[in-house]
């Protein structure tokens, strides 16, 4: 009789076990899928692509880029306020003034097209998100600005005797555009050294100095 009921048993145990077989193999062979990102995640994925994809020095400026990546991504991003802010820490971390986040407001000043008898100095300026300051990204090759010997970080303090704190970043520009020939006055604080006591410099204005493409140089 034991032995009846032990055989009769045996179907059910093994049901139970190729349930737990099976159960064990699908936790082997599960690959789970991809990470589903934010939105916010996916645009800080995208500046991170961006410079991995193009930056020339092949050491990041010796930083663990990849480790990086997985440092930002993992922060809290709420809004789109906060995804700029972690990509500017990130890029900020390659300590180099030509790579840096212009944040939509800003690329739109850099789209102001020049035309007509407008011209300007040569710079490419931007704003500083931690100093608020006006600040130069670089100068246009062969512009008054670079034979002024204006350089990348060089902060424009005054235009025209006019506190550039008062102004915005499109009225900033406005200011140092103007009719060919004319001149403008720069105070410029030194970005490599602050100790040093900041200048004023008078250009002329020219209309030979602008990229082919279009891009806000004044």
């Amino acid at each position: 009789m034991v032995k009846k009921v032990f055989s009769s048993t045996k179907p059910v145990l093994r049901v139970i076990a190729l349930l737990v077989m099976f159960w064990v193999a699908s936790l082997c062979w599960y690959a789970p899928a991809a990470q589903a990102f934010t939105e916010e995640q996916k645009l800080l994925l995208q500046s991170w692509r961006i410079v991995n994809q193009s930056y020339v020095d092949e050491t990041f400026n010796h930083q663990n880029w990849w480790k990086l990546r997985e440092k930002f991504v993992k922060k809290p991003l709420r809004d789109r306020d906060e995804t700029y802010t972690a990509i500017e820490s990130m890029l900020a971390t390659l300590d180099d003034p030509f790579t840096r986040l212009l944040r939509p407001e800003q690329y739109h000043s850099l789209q102001v097209n020049t035309s007509g008898e407008l011209s300007g100095v040569g710079l490419q300026i931007n704003v500083n998100p931690e100093t608020k300051l006006i600040e130069v990204i670089t100068p246009l090759a062969g512009s008054p600005a670079e034979a002024a010997g204006i350089q990348p970080r060089d902060s424009i303090l005054e235009i025209d005797g006019v506190d550039t704190k008062t102004i915005s970043l499109d009225e900033a520009a406005a200011k140092m555009r103007g009719k060919i020939g004319t001149k403008v006055s720069l105070r410029v604080q030194s970005g490599q050294d602050k100790a040093v006591k900041p200048r004023t410099i008078d250009m002329p204005r020219r209309d030979d100095i602008f990229p082919a493409r279009n891009g806000k140089s004044i």
